[in-house]
């Protein structure tokens, strides 16, 4: 009875060593260039300009620019046929606006832009 109980532990022990091992691993790899995207990000919302409203971030909490960059939302889709523009999450822009937006996220949003949730338009 004495030896089940030790075993029970030391498997317990491995699962929690070993799921903080891959926990570590993962918050590393995530935050990994972390510094450098997020500086970016607080040097565009600074420089909001009244030429291009879809660049103004002002408004926008920090948590949500923490969330757009997580998306890896940015402005230029790389993929031609992958943009915002024909994604199920986009909102379309209002006739005296030049942004859209995202159900994912707070902000503007450029139609040509792109994030990794990007979802087709089903016809």
């Amino acid at each position: 009875m004495g030896d089940k109980d030790y075993s029970r532990r030391k498997f317990i022990n491995k699962c929690f060593k070993t799921g903080s091992l891959f926990l570590g691993g993962a918050l590393l790899l995530n935050c990994r260039g972390a510094n450098e995207s997020s500086r970016n990000e607080v040097e565009t919302k600074k420089e909001s300009t009244s030429e291009d409203p879809c660049n103004d971030l002002s408004d926008i909490s920090d948590g949500e620019i923490k969330k757009r960059q997580s998306l890896g939302y940015v402005k230029q889709s790389a993929v031609p046929d992958n943009s915002c523009g024909n994604c199920t999450l986009f909102i379309p822009a209002k006739p005296d606006n030049k942004c859209g937006g995202c159900i994912l996220f707070k902000g503007p949003v450029y139609a040509e832009g792109h994030c990794v949730q990007w979802a087709a338009v089903t016809t």
